[in-house]
């Protein structure tokens, strides 16, 4: 009878096994998390090139005035001279096409932004001294944005993140507080 007692764990092992997976849970948790926001980073990242891709296509295809503009789906601005002039619009990354304004987008397409306030580490600078896509901010309940200065001296293409859902709805991610421009954004210089 003895040997048959002695072949179970005791009570003592199995709490040391327990607290060795619970260890172990502990540490994976963090790492499984920023791996899953280093995902999400790529993925708006991802979105902000085909966007910005996009956008240099239409360049090319001739998008220089409002008519073109709207013929490809985005909006014509005016202000700020011709430096200021271009044509923008909300980007659906489902087409790949443009709208004239965010509240046009598809419905499956009226957010899709998927970094959170998380930090992955993803960095990402283009054109634009405070960066394209600051890792820190949350871009969920945004979409991305696009801006063609055609009419420029040295004419690019800007792509940026707007929310268009939640209490910061028609706010730029990252406003640039004292004016209505966005402060992060990836910058295209077309020629």
């Amino acid at each position: 009878m003895t040997d048959r007692a002695k072949k179970g764990f005791t009570i003592a092992e199995l709490l040391i096994a327990v607290a060795i997976i619970g260890i172990l849970v502990a540490v994976a948790i963090p790492i499984f998390n920023n791996q899953m926001e280093k995902a999400r980073e790529a993925h708006d990242l991802a979105t902000m090139r085909s966007a910005a891709s996009a956008a240099v296509e239409l360049y090319y295809a001739g998008v220089h005035d409002s008519a073109s503009a709207y013929a490809a789906g985005m909006d014509w601005n005016t202000g700020g001279g011709k430096e200021g002039t271009n044509a923008f619009g909300a980007y659906d990354p489902k087409t790949g096409k443009f709208y004239k304004s965010r509240d046009l987008l598809p419905a499956g397409s009226k957010t899709y932004g998927k970094g959170t306030s998380l930090d992955g580490g993803t960095v990402f600078e283009s054109g634009n001294p405070n960066g394209a896509y600051i890792a820190t901010l949350d871009y969920r309940n945004a979409v991305c944005m696009v801006s063609m200065y055609v009419l420029a001296e040295h004419p690019h293409v800007d792509v940026y993140w707007k929310y268009n859902a939640g209490s910061n709805k028609g706010k730029y991610v990252g406003l640039n507080e004292g004016n209505n421009v966005p402060k992060y954004c990836m910058r295209i210089y077309i020629n």
